[in-house]
């Protein structure tokens, strides 16, 4: 258990510049954001549901961000009906 610790704290103590940093998120978003666009081809039901809830908000773009939204919150939808189911 002491070793575990220890290693963390050096894990921990490493510099990490904001560089780095963003050079890491850029990569994790990209899986993300794969997944996220096969799941919006693969369920087109969920873009026609936010497009039209946006459509009286955002007449000229209600299409492209009922599309981001998908993509985006592919967990949820994946999820939403599993627990929402009635």
């Amino acid at each position: 258990m002491n070793g575990v610790l220890t290693a963390l704290r050096r894990v921990l103590s490493a510099e990490v510049s904001i560089a780095d940093l963003l050079e890491a998120a850029m990569w994790l978003a990209i899986p993300y954001l794969v997944a996220g666009m096969a799941f919006t081809f693969t369920h087109p039901e969920y873009v026609q549901f936010f497009e039209s809830q946006l459509a009286t908000r955002l007449p000229a773009g209600a299409d492209l961000a009922g599309f981001g939204q998908t993509t985006l919150l592919w967990p949820v939808l994946m999820i939403s009906d599993h627990l929402c189911a009635a």
